[in-house]
Order: structure tokens, then C-alpha cells, then sequence
């Protein structure tokens, strides 16, 4: 038997289209029980709460048994106790209080009989609308079917004028049959178009319609008609590695550098710029074909400027690296050479003044750069073959906040901090006050108060020992 379904009555606000006829019902019923008594006003969530509950037939199209509770709280209980329950099918009441049972006042059976047409409309509309459901989806596999047979028939036409099977064998071949026929594998379905072909990679039809599925979702599934996907990635590349074809997120691509001087800039894979290759996968995403595309050679890279071309698509490709490719000694800094703004972004490189190589930023960590006056120190190639350079000034560098100043800016005599006693660099000495001659104190007692590390606010001694360090 079903279980039980309820309608509660404990908000006299609640506005419910039934309210009132409930309340007329257990008013008339308290007044029948105990005439000298004042039956309740109205209901209310903590002593008179009512319930309208029912039961549904096995065919789900009538109410099989409703049953009106009229409940009351218990003193200093949160809980309700039944105390009449009526019957709407015998028109009975139940006081179970009194354990007495009487039949309903003449005056009110009207009224229940509107509560019971109400909960029967409640029921059969929901069948109604359980039963159109259940239509629509019918209709809606019919016409599934329906595609599908014309599908197959599709397919089977293709095969004969192929030559894969004859005349004869498509006639008999069913249009609900979800096999091949020519080598009775499972057919297979482009996601997209829902082009039919055979799952099995040896079947010949495989090869005449071919279908690809990605090896890690195993329900993408593309025609290679429809693998183009307009301003963005393929849908599926096969990686040159492993041969596996795998969904473009799980794929390492390259999108073909923009071969006119105008569409360098960021653009999705397929608009209309000419490009000199198509979007190519490169690597999937597994350690060992990624070790293997390294090996041979055909690994991308990541161009670090931002305005690359191939910041769409994921690296650059051998290929697609120009001549005007810039690799920073430092190796945290690399540029393809064929992006836009390659020039430009020259201006931010720093110049070595004894082998006049570029690199990449001040913050480089193969050459020091004076953090005050931008005064750039030999590289540390330079340092190592012990080649001088004109105006050569030693750079310091703070062990405690790792700034480097040239020996103009430094003044190492000039500032001490006044807690710990170690002299140190103006990038990391703070003023404590306003004063005309105000305490100096440094990063490391600033921030931990009275804890401190006398070694760690030294000095290197020279630069030598700072290209020495890194």
C-alpha cells in the first residue's frame, strides 16, 4: 500500500483555499462533542493543528481513503496528540480520546464533501499530468527510433554504393539492428551529426567512415567532419606520441604561428588569419609521452610575453619559433620570436656592460641591477672569466630583505638599526618616528619584535660573493 499524503492546517495566514471549510469542520465537531464548551477560533501551529491526509489506488487515479485530523498540543509538550479523526469515505468520526465513534453532523457533510473533491482533484491531476509525461515520452522515443532507422538505412545505402555489402544483404539488414553488417560489431555514432559507422578499428567501414572517441571519455565521441570546433580547439586531437586520441583540454597544442605581419596578436585557432600549420597537438597529457616529445625534440614552449599569438592555445611548437627567439641566460625567460610587440618588449630587457648580452628584467638572477639607481653590475659570466668593464662599481647585497645596491647607493657607515645594532641597506630601514632624528630599524626587528638574528642582518662582502651565492 502507498504511504500516507498530507495537507497541514497550522497557519490561520497560510490562505489556503480549504482553510475555512476545515475550520467550519472542527468547530462544529468540538461544539458537537461538548456544546458547553467554546469550540476553537481558528487553527494554530502549538494547539489545534489539522491535517487533510490520503492515500492514492494502485492505478494512481483516485484517492483510495481521506482522513481529517484534528490534532491538539500537549501542555508544555512541543507535540501533537490526534483527537478526532474523520473518516470522508464512511463519513465517521473517530474520538480517540474517548475511544467513541458517531457519525458526522448532517450539517457539515457538504462541507466534507467539498474536502474530498478537492484531495480528488489533487490526485487526479497529478495523474493527468504523470500520464501526459509518459505520453511525451513516448512520442519523443518513437521519434528517436524513427531518426535511427532512417540512419541506418542511410547507412546501409553508403555501404552498398561502397561496394561493402550488396542489394540483397541491405534489404534484409533490420533498421533497429545496432550492429554492423559487415562484421556484426556494434555500430558507433558521431556525437554531433549522428553519422553511423562500425566500432571495430579492423572493419574496413571503420575506415571509409572514420569516428573517433576519446580514450579517457569514453561517450565523446566526433566524425572527424565534425571535430572542428569554430574560434576554439578541435574537439579531439590525436597525440603523436601514444597515437591515443584524447578530448583538446587533455592535449598540449600548438596553434600555428600567424604568418602575416597584422595578426600577430591573440586570436582564437580558427578565424580567418592564415597561419603556418592548423592547430597541432603536440603531446598529451601522460608522463611518458611528454618525456618522449622532449626527447625528440617536438616539446612546446610557453612564450613568456603576454601578447603572444600562442597564449590561445597552449605552447609554440619548433616550427613556429623565428630567429628572433630570445632565451634568457637566467632560463626563467623565453620569447618565440614571431609574436607582436617582440621589439617592444626589447625595451625592458637589461644590457650586460661587459659581453652586451640581454636579460630579461632587473629582478634577473644571472645579472644585479642597483634597486636604487638602475645601475646594471656585470653578468655572472662575466664575473666568472674576471672581465672588467669601465665605471665597475661592487654591489652589495642585504642578507636581510635580499635587495641589491650598488656601492654609490649603498652608504653601509651610514645606517644601523637601532635594536640589534647591524647595519644595514636603505630598503629595508624604517623610521620608528617623526622626529628630527628619528630611531632607524630594520625589516627583521620590525616584524618580530624583541626575537633577533644578529647573522642574518649582515652583509655579503662583494658582489663577487653575491654571483658567488646564487
Amino acid at each position: 500500500m502507498a504511504g500516507w499524503n498530507s495537507i497541514i492546517f497550522d497557519d490561520p495566514t497560510s490562505g489556503h483555499p480549504m482553510l475555512p471549510q476545515v475550520v467550519q469542520v472542527m468547530r462544529c465537531i468540538y461544539t458537537a462533542v461538548n456544546p458547553e464548551r467554546p469550540p476553537p477560533f481558528t487553527v494554530d501551529i502549538w494547539w489545534h493543528s489539522l491535517s487533510l491526509s490520503y492515500q492514492v489506488q494502485e492505478s494512481g487515479r483516485e484517492p483510495s481513503i481521506v482522513i481529517l485530523n484534528l490534532r491538539e498540543g500537549e501542555p508544555h509538550q512541543p507535540a501533537m496528540d490526534t483527537h478526532f479523526m474523520i473518516n470522508l469515505n464512511t463519513m465517521r468520526v473517530h474520538d480517540k480520546f474517548q475511544d467513541h465513534r458517531f457519525p458526522v453532523p448532517q450539517e457539515i457533510l457538504p462541507v466534507l464533501g467539498e474536502l474530498k473533491e478537492y484531495v480528488r482533484s489533487i490526485v487526479r491531476g497529478r495523474w493527468e499530468a504523470k500520464e501526459a509525461q509518459n505520453r511525451e515520452t513516448a512520442r519523443r522515443l518513437e521519434k528517436e527510433r524513427e531518426e535511427q532507422r532512417n540512419r541506418v538505412q542511410a547507412f546501409c545505402r553508403g555501404l552498398v554504393e561502397n561496394g561493402f555489402i550488396d542489394e540483397d544483404d541491405a534489404s534484409h539488414f533490420s533498421g533497429d539492428s545496432l550492429n554492423c553488417p559487415v562484421c556484426s560489431a556494434r555500430q558507433t555514432s558521431c556525437n554531433m551529426c549522428k553519422v553511423i559507422s562500425c566500432s571495430n578499428g579492423d572493419c574496413e567501414v571503420s575506415s571509409a567512415i572514420p569516428i573517433v572517441q576519446c580514450s579517457n571519455h569514453h561517450n565523446t565521441i566526433f566524425c572527424t567532419s565534425c571535430l572542428d570546433l569554430p574560434g576554439s580547439l578541435p574537439r579531439l586531437g590525436k597525440c603523436p606520441m601514444c597515437a591515443r586520441w584524447f578530448c583538446s583540454s587533455e592535449l598540449q597544442w600548438c596553434i600555428g604561428r600567424p604568418v602575416s605581419n597584422d595578426g600577430t596578436g591573440l586570436s582564437p585557432p580558427n578565424i580567418d588569419v592564415t597561419r603556418l600549420h592548423s592547430a597541432r597537438p603536440l603531446s598529451c597529457r601522460t608522463i611518458a609521452c611528454m618525456d618522449k616529445t622532449r626527447e625528440s625534440g617536438k616539446n612546446g614552449r610557453h612564450c613568456c610575453n603576454a601578447r603572444c599569438w600562442s597564449r590561445v592555445g597552449t605552447a609554440t611548437c619548433s616550427d613556429c619559433v623565428t630567429q628572433d627567439s630570445f632565451a634568457c641566460p637566467c632560463g626563467q625567460y623565453w620569447t618565440c620570436g614571431g609574436c607582436e610587440a617582440q621589439a617592444s618588449s626589447a625595451s625592458g630587457f637589461i644590457t650586460c656592460p661587459g659581453c652586451h648580452r640581454h636579460f630579461c628584467s632587473s629582478s634577473c638572477s644571472y645579472i644585479g641591477t642597483c634597486e636604487l639607481c638602475n645601475h646594471v653590475e656585470p653578468c655572472r659570466d662575466c664575473i666568472r672569466n674576471g672581465k672588467s668593464v669601465e665605471e665597475e662599481h661592487t654591489m652589495f647585497m642585504c642578507q636581510g630583505c635580499k635587495g641589491l645596491l650598488c656601492e654609490t647607493c649603498s652608504d653601509l657607515d651610514e645606517k644601523t638599526c637601532c635594536r640589534c645594532d647591524q647595519s644595514i641597506c636603505k630598503l629595508c630601514a624604517h623610521e620608528e618616528d617623526d622626529s628630527d632624528c628619528p630611531d632607524i630599524v630594520c625589516d627583521y626587528c620590525r616584524g618580530s619584535g624583541d626575537q633577533y638574528d644578529y647573522e642574518d642582518m649582515a652583509y655579503g662582502d662583494e658582489y663577487m660573493a653575491y654571483g658567488d651565492y646564487l
